[in-house]
């Protein structure tokens, strides 16, 4: 693993998605193949499918859909503005690391 450069702080990226199982059929597979794209390390948490079952998004963004992202401090919601974000913070091939997303043990 790569270490962050000194006198910078780490900036982990996650990803808290939905169960489907391709990165195809949903705006979360967008956010993961643009987070794959610009070659950013993130971990993904897959949330239950119920909204109802999702107190950590509820707590993080004040309602219950995904995708959600954190970028160290932020926290961004809502699939295009993730899009947005990532284009605007991290750029075209602007990677931090392998981009080889890792998935997390979550309900």
């Amino acid at each position: 693993m790569s270490s962050a450069p000194e006198g910078s702080a780490a900036r982990p990226v996650v990803l808290y998605r939905c169960r489907t199982p391709t990165n195809v059929l949903c705006p979360c597979g967008a956010v993961a193949r643009r987070l794959r794209r610009l070659e950013i390390e993130y971990e993904t948490h897959r949330v239950p499918y119920r909204r109802a079952d999702r107190p950590e998004i509820v707590e993080l963004t004040g309602q219950n859909r995904v995708p959600v992202l954190i970028d160290g401090e932020e926290v961004i919601h809502d699939s295009k503005r993730i899009l947005e974000y990532l284009e605007r913070e991290h750029g075209e091939g602007a990677g931090a690391g392998g981009g080889a997303g890792r998935e997390e043990g979550s309900r």
